[in-house]
């Protein structure tokens, strides 16, 4: 039903699509030649500790509501989360779940202790 649906939004509709999802949804795509022939698939990168994975965690830093500033946006820091998590989903539910921890110690900021 649901690869109907995207028919029917690109045909009858004319609203074009973009796709996001794992490979799952990648295969279900695949699985009906009209769509595979409208979707080109693209592989993001995996995250390295660089300058742009430090301004994806000041970004998550910046959204916790912790009363003290938490210094996540490093280089070793970048490299000591990615060793843990890989994806942006991961890498937030590790984040959040680090904020109640220092929530909970009373630190009020994430640390490795936290971590």
């Amino acid at each position: 039903e649901f690869l109907n649906l995207l028919r029917f939004l690109g045909n009858e509709l004319r609203i074009p699509l973009v796709g996001v999802g794992t490979r799952d949804a990648y295969l279900a795509i695949r699985s009906d030649d009209q769509l595979e022939n409208r979707f080109e698939p693209m592989m993001l990168p995996v995250w390295e500790a660089n300058d742009d994975c430090c301004s994806l965690l000041a970004s998550f830093a910046a959204s916790l509501p912790l009363r003290r500033p938490s210094s996540i946006a490093t280089l070793d820091m970048a490299r000591y989360l990615l060793t843990r998590r890989g994806t942006i989903g991961e890498l937030a539910h590790l984040l959040m779940a680090a904020a109640v921890a220092a929530v909970e110690s009373g630190e009020e900021a994430i640390n490795h202790r936290t971590l």
